[in-house]
């Protein structure tokens, strides 16, 4: 009996995946997320949040495609801005400390260079308030 219970366990936790959901957005990027719906609305826009840069960006070295692909495939930017037809007007990311190592320069500098390229503004906002969104449009 105990054999079997025990094949039972088994059999049921090899079937299982080992996730859990978890928030879209941290507190922060929660907090921010509010005041920013409250600028897009009265503009009659729309904030997109965790946005693959994979999806924003195409490669266009056809040599180079996948070296180039997999620099932007694991990246996103906190949240974009659409307007209704969902043309991308711009990207936003918002910063905080982690931002200030080496390692964070440099792939925020590979990130600003990159939508530099596509044409696409990347706005990065450490501090903000009311004003300083509103000065984001």
């Amino acid at each position: 009996m105990a054999l079997l219970l025990l094949l039972l366990v088994k059999w049921l936790t090899a079937n299982r995946y080992p996730y859990e959901a978890r928030p879209l957005l941290t507190k922060r990027e929660y907090h921010f997320y509010r005041m920013l719906r409250r600028e897009t609305d009265a503009r009659g826009l729309l904030v997109l949040p965790k946005v693959g840069v994979k999806d924003l960006l195409q490669v266009t070295s056809r040599k180079h495609y996948m070296k180039y692909f997999h620099r932007i495939a694991q990246k996103h930017v906190d949240f974009v801005i659409c307007d209704q037809s969902l043309h991308v007007l711009f990207a936003l990311e918002l910063d905080d400390g982690t931002h200030d190592t080496a390692e964070a320069k440099e792939r925020d500098h590979f990130k600003d260079m990159a939508f530099r390229a596509a044409r696409i503004p990347l706005k990065r906002i450490r501090d903000y308030d009311e004003a300083g969104i509103r000065a984001l449009f």
